[in-house]
């Protein structure tokens, strides 16, 4: 389930069927309240955001870190945004390295749709960055995080790219094969993609 749920309207549907579906993104985006975010969206949403937190931790010994680090500090990129770990930068250098944090471990929430998969925890990062640099609040923290997650699972649903046979990294080895992936997701039943 997306944040907004399936059956999410964006504002005045008629008028941004004309528009270029940036305009449409970005209507939506603006039109985002956080009333709409019911007790259980944001009930998942605080457990996504300690289960990314928990993440980005363990992965803090990495060596793809460290080395950011000294490229930081080489540049010197003053900045306001926390690293997470300790530490303080530019807003993009910030949303590099907490993205990085989050996705190394790979232990990532999975969005699943006829046409591909989606990660959404992707764009925890970069928007904890922005909301740091933009001093948002918790709340609005909490609804730009969902607006980036029910964009990317949007345009998951509608742009089939596992179905043009194009496929997503595996962690272990992957053949292709016209049978079920031997992934948890799909052995619970969720998944109806099949590698190629």
């Amino acid at each position: 389930m997306t944040p907004f749920g399936s059956t999410a309207q964006m504002p005045d549907p008629q008028a941004l069927k004309a528009q270029p579906a940036v305009a449409r993104i970005a209507a939506f985006a603006v039109a985002a309240r956080p009333e709409r975010l019911t007790p259980e969206i944001r009930q998942l949403f605080k457990r996504n955001i300690l289960d990314s937190l928990g993440c980005a931790i363990a992965a803090l010994p990495g060596r793809p870190f460290a080395a950011l680090r000294e490229q930081f500090e080489e540049y010197r990129a003053p900045g306001r945004c926390t690293l997470i770990g300790g530490g303080k930068t530019s807003v993009d250098q910030a949303a590099l390295f907490n993205s990085g944090l989050t996705r190394y471990v790979d232990l990532l929430d999975s969005y699943m749709s006829p046409g591909g998969l989606a990660h959404p925890r992707d764009n925890f990062g970069t928007v904890l960055a922005a909301a740091e640099y933009a001093d948002a609040s918790g709340e609005d923290f909490m609804l730009a995080l969902a607006v980036a997650y029910e964009i990317q699972c949007r345009f998951t649903a509608v742009v089939p790219v596992r179905t043009k046979g194009s496929t997503t990294p595996c962690s272990s080895p992957c053949r292709p094969r016209r049978r079920r992936a031997s992934s948890s997701v799909s052995q619970s039943g969720r998944s109806r993609t099949r590698f190629r």
